[in-house]
């Protein structure tokens, strides 16, 4: 009786050993061999950089990506915010990117530029720029960190900066600006090659950036005019003091 117990769960033990065995062979099988990768959300960072930083390539198996080290790959470059994976099986992985946005130039030396997105975080230093986006003027910092917010004494000032940059993206206008001067925070300039506005504070940004377009589009022929417009209230009329 003894004897037929242990044969018996022998058998069962063989049985599932080869069960086990089997699911592994065809969980490494090419079946779940990478065939298609995905990359989405990207708009600043290539393709091929992702691809290249994840180091995954078609024909590696769908289930033994350490996505968690993918991801820290990914992310040593400073323009990625957030990435996410996802497993299609047998064979398609998606990769979502969420990207930090540059909104503006901060001149560090004569011919150096930071880089910083909506937070103020600096992405990178340049001596050329990149994209049509503001020079942002008057801000003081006596040192700065790659991956850190810039430390501005001046956090009004650099509120202010951040506040019509974010609304000069949502009404169109930021690759129109060529500086942003906050030297003086009571007097905030948003310079076109043209047309200068001073538009006081931060107070009432998106509206006052509102009524910016509003004037731009009034003007016939606005290449042709040179001037200032008074903006720090917006409950006044506006006028374009022309610079001879």
């Amino acid at each position: 009786m003894v004897g037929s117990r242990s044969k018996v769960k022998f058998k069962v033990t063989l049985v599932i050993c080869i069960m086990v065995l089997g699911a592994v062979i065809f969980l490494l099988s090419p079946y779940f061999a990478v065939r298609e990768i995905v990359v989405a959300g990207n708009a600043t960072v290539s393709r091929i950089e992702i691809e290249d930083r994840m180091d995954v390539v078609a024909g590696d198996n769908i289930l033994l990506i350490n996505t968690a080290a993918a991801r820290k790959r990914i992310m040593e470059n400073l323009y990625i915010d957030d990435v996410a994976f996802e497993r299609e099986l047998p064979g398609r992985l998606t990769v979502t990117i969420r990207e930090r946005r540059l909104i503006a130039y901060v001149e560090h030396t004569q011919g150096s530029f930071l880089f910083i997105d909506e937070s103020g975080r600096v992405l990178e230093v340049r001596t050329f720029f990149t994209e049509a986006l503001p020079l942002v003027t008057g801000l003081s910092f006596s040192s700065f960190q790659l991956g850190e917010r810039l430390d501005v004494p001046n956090r009004a000032a650099f509120s202010i900066v951040t506040q019509y940059a974010q609304a000069l993206r949502r009404h169109g206008l930021i690759r129109f600006v060529t500086h942003i001067d906050v030297t003086d925070v009571y007097n905030t300039r948003l310079r076109f090659p043209n047309i200068e506005f001073n538009v006081g504070n931060a107070r009432d940004a998106d509206e006052k950036v509102r009524v910016m377009v509003e004037i731009l589009l009034a003007i016939p022929d606005v290449a042709s005019y040179r001037g200032i417009v008074d903006l720090r209230e917006i409950s006044d009329q506006y006028f374009l003091t022309i610079i001879v």
